[in-house]
């Protein structure tokens, strides 16, 4: 975590960026013609990629009251129907309606409307240092996670997608399904905007893990009495994302994204703040061969 920028001097920060992107994209309407034919270019190649930077300021774990600002790559590999992501880089890739979820990816059907894929991720896990207002609970280990995502395209603008993921290696991180409503909104060739609503239901295993208190650490490691959550809807979500071309290889992205613990989650003792957001913005380089 970088600690030296505060999180509203960041915040700030990150709107600065946000807003300048719509002179860039006044300029990326331009040249479109010019994006449109690197568009139809990027079709014809064997393999796109992208490699940048994020920036993005938010919460130190879910529920917390406390913030952090972090730094992170942004990858994104396309070959045929597989692709490598990591920092939303996948997205970056072209500008279209197809999700590119973090990990690697399979597309295994497409048809007009309904799109299938399947992937593996790294779980993000969580550890309890002794400067951490959670210290005394255990580790929530990383493990390897698969996926089967689906996407469903409402009209060429609205499409509802689900992603089930699942923990491969038993490390208590469990299950989970995430359903959004994405809009999106391609304001000139270059520049588009993504409109997305959803929620993000969880079982027993992942909700003990992430807001669970076992019995033989409450209050005698730790301050918090015993909890044991049960599955069900985990968290609600909005979010607002950006994406510029300011030339034909150069990216300017940017989103925002409001979250709020719903149900056992919600009701945690670990939790002080269940409504939060993130902010991130970054620049990113894609190509092809």
């Amino acid at each position: 975590m970088m600690g030296a920028m505060q999180p509203l001097t960041f915040v700030r920060a990150a709107a600065l960026a946000l807003v300048a992107l719509v002179p860039l994209a006044a300029r990326a309407a331009d040249s479109g013609p010019a994006d449109a034919r690197a568009a139809g270019a990027h079709q014809d190649r064997a393999y796109t990629w992208a490699v940048g930077l994020a920036a993005s300021n938010g919460p130190d774990y879910a529920g917390s009251d406390q913030r952090g600002n972090s730094l992170r790559p942004v990858l994104g590999l396309d070959i045929g129907r597989y692709t490598l992501s990591s920092g939303g880089g996948g997205s970056l890739l072209d500008f279209d309606l197809e999700p590119r979820y973090t990990g690697v990816s399979a597309r295994v059907f497409d048809a007009e409307r309904l799109h299938l894929s399947v992937g593996l991720r790294i779980g993000g896990g969580r550890t309890h240092d002794a400067d951490s207002p959670l210290h005394g609970l255990p580790d929530v280990r990383r493990t390897l996670r698969a996926r089967l995502s689906a996407s469903y395209s409402l009209t060429p603008d609205l499409s509802l997608r689900s992603s089930l993921n699942q923990d491969l290696l038993g490390r208590k991180g469990g299950t989970t399904l995430q359903t959004t409503l994405q809009y999106e909104w391609q304001v000139t060739p270059g520049t588009e905007i993504g409109l997305a609503a959803g929620f993000t239901v969880a079982n027993a295993t992942h909700m003990r893990s992430f807001f669970g208190v076992p019995e033989d650490v409450a209050r005698v490691r730790t301050p918090f009495p015993a909890y044991s959550p049960g599955g069900g809807v985990m968290s609600t979500d909005l979010g607002v994302e950006i994406k510029s071309a300011i030339t034909d290889r150069w990216v300017l992205l940017g989103g925002v994204r409001l979250s709020q613990l719903r149900g056992d989650a919600r009701a945690s003792p670990i939790v002080v703040k269940p409504n939060n957001y993130g902010v991130t913005v970054g620049l990113a380089y894609r190509c092809c061969r």
